[in-house]
C-alpha cells in the first residue's frame, strides 16, 4: 500500500477535528461567558529513506531522505481573551472586566466562569441560572463588615436577619448656615429636627438660638416638642470679627425616654456662621433610623452586596469571590460553560475583585462570547479546502495502484 493513503486518511481525521471546534464555536457566539477555542496541526513521524552523511575532503555531504507520514492533532487550545460586554437591567447580572472567574460550587467541587447570569432563590441563596450552582463568597458579620483577608469561602445567601435592620437611636445632629449678625439682642430663632431613639420612636427636638447682648454672641438651649417645659439649657456660641464661630462648636442634650435608652445627642454646630446676611442657619442632617425592611440590593465593583433598606439605610452583606490562575488555558471544559482546575491550570489563587489582578465585577452587565465570526468563517474554509485536499491524496492514490493492478492484465 502507498504511505499517500494513510496521509490522506490522517489529513480527513484531523481536518474533521477542526471542523468540529469551528463549528462549537459558531453555535456558541451567543452564549454568554463563552470562551472559543483553535486547533493547530503538527506532522506526525517521518520515515527514514537514508540517513545524512558528512562532507569528506573529496565529496560534500547528503541530506537525509525521509517521507512524512501524515498530519495529527497539535492543540485544542482555549482563548481566554474577554468577550464584548452587554447591558442589562437585572442587577445580579455580573460581569468580569479583568482575568478573574466567579466561583460556583454543587456543595462538593468548586467550578468556575465567566458567565454571571445570577438571581437569588427562594432561600435566598445566589445562584447561577445557567447551572444551578451556589455562587462563593465571603458573609459580612451583622455590622455589615467583611474581614480584609476575606475569610472562610462560603455559597452567599440572605439570612432572614438580613431581611430587617434594627434601629438606630440619633447620635448627631449636625447644623449650618448663617444667624444674622444684626439680630437684635434676645430675639429668638427655632429650629427643629427629627430624631429617633433606640426602639425607632420618633421625637421632635427644638433647638432655639437667642441673640446674646454682645454683637458676636448666641446662646442655644434644648426641647422636646412633647415637653417644651423641660428645656435643657445649652451654651454659647461665639464668633470672631470675621462671622467664624470659635470656642464650643458642639454641645449634648439628654432627654429620658419612657421605655427606650435615654436619648443622648451630640448638636454639632461647626458649619454656623455669623454674617450680616439672613438668617439661614438649618438642620444639615443627622445620624439615627427606625426599623426598616429589605428594599433592593446593589453590586459594587468590588463584588460586594449591598442591601438597602426603606429607612435609608445601607449595609454590606457578602461580597462575592474571584479566582484567577497561573494558566488559565489548562482549565478543563466541564459543561454549562463552566471550567475544573486541572495539573497543569495550577491551584486557584482565589480573593476579592478590585484588586490583586482579578478585575472588577460590573452589575448591570453580562459578557458576551468571544467567538469572531469573521475568523471562524474564514478557517470554515480553510479547513474545508484542507479536508478537500485530502480526499484528493486518497482518490489519487486509489487511480495509481488502479493502473499497478492493470499490469497484470
Amino acid at each position: 500500500m502507498m504511505r499517500s493513503l494513510f496521509s490522506g486518511v490522517n489529513g480527513l481525521q484531523t481536518h474533521q477535528i477542526k471542523m468540529d471546534v469551528i463549528g462549537n464555536n459558531i453555535a456558541n457566539v451567543n452564549t454568554h461567558g463563552f470562551k472559543s477555542s483553535r486547533v493547530t496541526f503538527k506532522e506526525v513521524i517521518s520515515q527514514t529513506l537514508a540517513n545524512p552523511s558528512a562532507p569528506t575532503n573529496n565529496r560534500g555531504g547528503i541530506n537525509p531522505q525521509q517521507v512524512g507520514l501524515g498530519v495529527g492533532i497539535g492543540s485544542v487550545d482555549v482563548i481566554h481573551t474577554p468577550g464584548g460586554t452587554q447591558p442589562t437591567s437585572s442587577a445580579t447580572d455580573l460581569a468580569i472586566q479583568g482575568t478573574g472567574f466567579f466561583i460556583v460550587s454543587d456543595g462538593s467541587q468548586n467550578f468556575y466562569t465567566r458567565a454571571g447570569i445570577m438571581d437569588f432563590d427562594g432561600d435566598g441563596n445566589l445562584y447561577s441560572k445557567v447551572n444551578g450552582m451556589m455562587v462563593m463568597g465571603y458573609l459580612a458579620d451583622s455590622n455589615g463588615h467583611i474581614a480584609e483577608s476575606g475569610g472562610q469561602l462560603r455559597p452567599i445567601k440572605i439570612t432572614n436577619d438580613v431581611r430587617t435592620i434594627s434601629p438606630e437611636a440619633t447620635k448627631n445632629v449636625y447644623f449650618q448656615g448663617n444667624l444674622q449678625g444684626t439680630t437684635p439682642a434676645d430675639e429668638k430663632v427655632s429650629r427643629m429636627s427629627t430624631v429617633y431613639d433606640s426602639k425607632g420612636g420618633v421625637h421632635r427636638v427644638i433647638v432655639e438660638f437667642t441673640k446674646g447682648t454682645n454683637p458676636n454672641e448666641w446662646t442655644w438651649e434644648a426641647y422636646l416638642e412633647s415637653d417644651p417645659e423641660n428645656k435643657v439649657s445649652g451654651g454659647d456660641l461665639v464668633f470672631d470679627t470675621f462671622g467664624t464661630i470659635t470656642g464650643d462648636k458642639t454641645g449634648t442634650i439628654n432627654f429620658g425616654i419612657g421605655g427606650a435608652e435615654a436619648l443622648n445627642i451630640t448638636l454639632d454646630f461647626t458649619g454656623v456662621r455669623q454674617y450680616d446676611e439672613d438668617t439661614s442657619v438649618v438642620v444639615a442632617g443627622r445620624d439615627g433610623a427606625p426599623s426598616g425592611e429589605l428594599d433592593s440590593l446593589a453590586i459594587d465593583q468590588s463584588g460586594v452586596i449591598v442591601a438597602n433598606y426603606t429607612n435609608g439605610k445601607r449595609r454590606n452583606i457578602a461580597q462575592i469571590a474571584l479566582a484567577r490562575f497561573e494558566n488559565p488555558g489548562g482549565l478543563v471544559r466541564v459543561g454549562d460553560t463552566m471550567f475544573a482546575e486541572s495539573v497543569n491550570s495550577g491551584n486557584a489563587v482565589i480573593g476579592k475583585a478590585n484588586r490583586g489582578g482579578f478585575g472588577d465585577v460590573l452589575s448591570n452587565t453580562l459578557e458576551m462570547s468571544n467567538v469572531d465570526l469573521s475568523e471562524q468563517f474564514t478557517d470554515m474554509i480553510i479547513t474545508q479546502r484542507g479536508f478537500q485536499a485530502s480526499s484528493r491524496i486518497i482518490s489519487s492514490a486509489d487511480e495509481m495502484l488502479q493502473e499497478l493492478v492493470n499490469l497484470k492484465r
